[in-house]
């Protein structure tokens, strides 16, 4: 009896057992040694052979067959066939001067004229199982078909034994009736392991049942002659993760060209981008929290906030770099918050904490992920930042007309002044009274310049009066909220309060544009975060530059005047220009001072255009500060035209000290030590794989030759590393974070996905109507009286309507 591998039953071969067979004896199954086995006991009459209960000798063959690719040692007892060892080794073989066998069949191809280039026969050698399919696809191109791997074994140790390469038409269909190129072909090479784990063809077949294709063009719509290699692929994936689109993705790669030559389909590139895709959204939560926590480590000073629910599910997340932390203690004062971002794949308002420098330029001081634009979540945004920032309040805070802000800024900061941005009234005017500016053209006009032009109080009183009177807007409702809070919005309300010249949330409508270049539509929250990181570098970058020039370019003095060198001593280059326009304004007044007084008054030269002279009442207050009526300085830290003047008039040759804001001033930063530590050690790693490649490169354009021996010892000390840079990080189920104390609980999963591929589910009249009676209905209990006649309330009162069916 002889006993076939992976059977149950004893299968009679050839009738008896011969004395010899019953003996034990340990074989070393080398190639010849294998061929010799293969020729004793599986050279019979196929119809002889049963293995494993399979019908016809071809698949009791090929178990025998399978039993000796197993590993080097086989064991033959009586009991049966038992592996005594298994193999275990690299997955290809190294050999430097050795002929590859693409090179072989190159070289050969004169002599063989009349068949393929690539010919696959039995017993040609390969060192790795890629350039063996290399090989059998350069064949199947000469041919007309394409390829893909096929089975394939591997022992108890994780060594591959056997790999199958097939047609794409092995294989049948999943279902009878469906589209599909599987027509069971036979075409098929075997590989098999050498005792140097090397690789050898053992079976070829090359009989097709199904047409072939011909031409470039067919010929490249198979999936294996259309395979584009890693340094592309990396290419793409660094061109998505930057928000070029596939069509500019194609164009950069040459696929959409004239030439009928493409190397690549179009369908290839957009298959890659959506694995690219899934790559990203799979475990995005551990990808966030690993990428934070890589932060912290280069960034000690950054500081991160979670708020999740009870399943662990994140709702919000607030964090601020040790940079932004830096830069609030300068530049804190003042602060713009919006939240009109909201590209990212879970559909998440983003809000930016934004300021001003002392370049003027805007700067980041945190960014918030909301899961609803609620006032209990802009409280808790508001709460947490204050916390990160050491418990430093600002005094001014520009937002839009949400009522759920105001109501967050009043709880969490009831001492800083809230400010409405004077885009959105505007924006708003236009849609609340369309119709009155398409009745009345200089309607547009005349409340734009009561806006931005008055100061006065009594003044903008008078014309407001005047305006509604003028335009029939007594009754209006809407006039009548925006006039009610007056004090966010109106300029003469504000210009005793200090808003470092800001008077719209624009900086964070300009910085949301920004993100936009850098962040693609649908990101990944890991993908945002880091993207959000190369926006927030790029800012400091323009800083850097701004302040490099500020410190060595000089400048031409323009007036002349001894008080504009000392500014540009002081101020910074973009501050210096902002003076020299006050400076050059100040030509254009006219000053009497008051006898006795330190009084002066400022007239200016001309009269306006309603025939009015302007007069503007300028107080020195000792030597080191002075002040004007029109409150430049207390809303922008400068002095004004005015003041310029009168200085001018007394021939001062500086500013005075107290009117110096230090913010402005050339000193307003001070670099410390540690951010240049932790520079140095953010770039170490980086240091060290230059200094690699540097020497690698060194070596290889050398003169002196490379011997084997030093190959191989350079070749197993760089593999144990790229192993470790290629296998990820073992997972035990849990995400630890050390970001901070306080960072809170840490997030076990992202929010549910709300942008899904398709049609939306309801486009209709019906629909639309219906989600309008839905926020016509919401509990009015959670309203705020203070904000329910807001111009942009949250939650606007319910008013009766009609159905359109009655109308």
């Amino acid at each position: 009896m002889f006993w076939c591998p992976m059977a149950d039953v004893p299968t009679p071969i050839d009738g008896q057992v011969s004395p010899e067979q019953e003996g034990i004896m340990n074989i070393d199954l080398d190639l010849g040694v294998a061929e010799m086995i293969r020729d004793k006991f599986v050279g019979v009459d196929s119809g002889q052979i049963e293995g494993n209960g399979q019908e016809g000798g071809e698949a009791g063959a090929e178990e025998v067959e399978l039993a000796l690719e197993a590993g080097n040692v086989i064991t033959e007892r009586r009991i049966g066939w038992t592996r005594k060892s298994a193999r275990e080794g690299p997955s290809e073989r190294i050999a430097v001067n050795e002929e590859s066998a693409i090179t072989r069949a190159l070289s050969q191809a004169a002599r063989n004229r009349g068949s393929p280039i690539f010919q696959p026969l039995e017993g040609t050698l390969f060192s790795s199982s890629e350039e063996a399919r290399d090989f059998f696809n350069l064949y199947s191109w000469e041919i007309g078909f394409g390829i893909r791997y096929g089975r394939s074994n591997k022992n108890n140790k994780g060594y591959t034994t056997r790999q199958d390469i097939v047609c794409s038409c092995e294989g049948s269909p999943r279902t009878k009736n469906c589209a599909s190129i599987r027509t069971g072909c036979k075409v098929m090479i075997r590989l098999l392991r050498t005792s140097d784990h090397g690789w050898y063809i053992s079976r070829v077949s090359t009989s097709h049942n199904h047409k072939l294709s011909e031409g470039y063009a067919e010929k490249k719509q198979w999936n294996s002659h259309s395979m584009i290699d890693p340094s592309t692929k990396y290419f793409i994936k660094k061109l998505r993760d930057n928000n070029v689109s596939i069509g500019r993705v194609c164009s950069i790669i040459g696929v959409t060209d004239s030439s009928a030559m493409n190397p690549v389909r179009k369908e290839t590139i957009r298959s890659l981008c959506a694995k690219v895709a899934r790559e990203n959204m799979a475990d995005d939560i551990g990808k966030t929290v690993q990428l934070l926590r890589e932060m912290k480590i280069k960034d000690p000073l950054m500081e991160v906030r979670f708020k999740v629910d009870e399943k662990g599910t994140v709702k919000s997340m607030l964090w601020c770099t040790g940079k932004n932390r830096m830069d609030y203690k300068n530049f804190g004062d003042v602060v713009t918050f919006d939240t009109t971002y909201r590209t990212n794949l879970y559909s998440l308002p983003f809000g930016i904490f934004i300021g001003v420098n002392c370049h003027f330029q805007s700067i980041i001081f945190g960014g918030v992920l909301l899961s609803t634009e609620t006032a209990e979540d802009f409280q808790w945004a508001f709460q947490n930042f204050i916390e990160m920032m050491d418990g430093s309040v600002p005094i001014t805070v520009l937002t839009d007309q949400c009522a759920a802000m105001g109501k967050a800024i009043r709880t969490v900061l009831p001492g800083t002044r809230h400010r409405w941005c004077r885009w959105h009234v505007l924006k708003s005017a236009k849609k609340k009274l369309g119709k009155v500016i398409a009745r009345h053209k200089q309607f547009k006009s005349d409340f734009y310049n009561l806006i931005t032009n008055e100061t006065c109080v009594d003044s903008f009183e008078l014309s407001w009066k005047k305006l509604i009177i003028k335009y029939r807007l007594v009754k209006s409702k809407y006039m009548l909220r925006l006039y009610k809070h007056r004090e966010k919005w109106a300029k003469p309300y504000f210009m005793s309060v200090f808003c470092a010249g800001m008077t719209s949330t624009q900086r964070s409508e300009s910085a949301n544009h920004m993100l936009k270049r850098y962040i693609q539509k649908a990101a990944p929250m890991h993908l945002f975060v880091s993207k959000f990181n190369e926006f927030l570098c790029d800012r400091t970058e323009q800083e850097a530059r701004e302040q490099h020039v500020t410190k060595m370019v000089t400048r031409r003095m323009r007036v002349g005047a001894p008080i504009e060198e000392h500014a540009d001593l002081v101020y910074t280059r973009a501050m210096y220009e902002k003076f020299y326009d006050e400076l050059f304004e100040a030509g254009k007044f006219c000053v009497q001072r008051e006898d006795g007084n330190d009084r002066f008054i400022v007239s200016s030269a001309k009269l306006s255009s309603d025939g009015v002279q302007k007069k503007y009442v300028v107080t020195l207050h000792g030597e080191d500060f002075m002040s004007c009526q029109c409150g430049l300085y207390e809303h922008l830290g400068m002095l004004c035209r005015h003041a310029l003047k009168v200085l001018l008039h007394l021939d001062r040759q500086e500013i005075p000290k107290f009117n110096i804001m230090r913010r402005w001033t050339k000193e307003a930063v001070v670099y410390k030590a540690h951010g240049e530590q932790t520079d140095i050690a953010s770039d170490a790693d980086q240091m060290r794989k230059k200094a690699l490649m540097l020497q690698t490169l060194q070596i290889v354009h050398g003169p002196s030759p490379v011997d084997e021996q030093m190959f191989r010892n350079a070749m197993e000390a760089l593999r144990p590393a790229d192993r470790t840079q290629r296998e990820d990080p073992p997972f035990d189920g849990q995400y630890q974070c050390s970001l901070h104390d306080d960072a809170g609980p840490v997030p076990l999963s992202c929010p549910p996905r709300t942008m899904k591929g398709g049609r939306p589910p309801s486009t209709g009249l019906n629909a639309w109507i219906s989600r309008k009676d839905k926020r016509r209905t919401l509990d009015s209990s959670l309203r705020d009286p203070i904000s329910e006649d807001w111009p942009e309330e949250e939650m606007p009162p319910s008013k009766k309507t009609r159905c359109l069916k009655d109308i």
